[in-house]
């Protein structure tokens, strides 16, 4: 019975480490006060990072996306982020 309670479930784990993959995005975004990061969504699995949403220019875009590169965890970055028009 013991062992039975600390045995965890892959998908569990997988879901433990995307949303601390998540947290280390939104907290390394923040901390550099990088532009627009209130209106883009995550979506992580295993890694991969989907990035949509809009952001205000093309250069915050690269910004943005140059950010996301450098956070421990990211393996594969996905970029559906669509740049305003005005």
């Amino acid at each position: 019975m013991v062992a039975s309670n600390t045995q965890q479930r892959p998908e569990t784990l997988e879901t433990r480490d995307d949303i601390d993959l998540e947290h280390r995005l939104v907290n390394f975004l923040h901390a550099r006060h990088v532009q627009g990061a209130e209106t883009v969504h995550f979506e992580i699995h295993k890694g991969t990072v989907v990035v949509s949403g809009t952001l205000p220019s093309g250069r915050a875009k690269w910004l943005f996306m140059g950010c996301c590169r450098n956070v421990a965890g990211v393996i594969k970055l996905i970029d559906e982020v669509v740049v305003e028009t005005h």
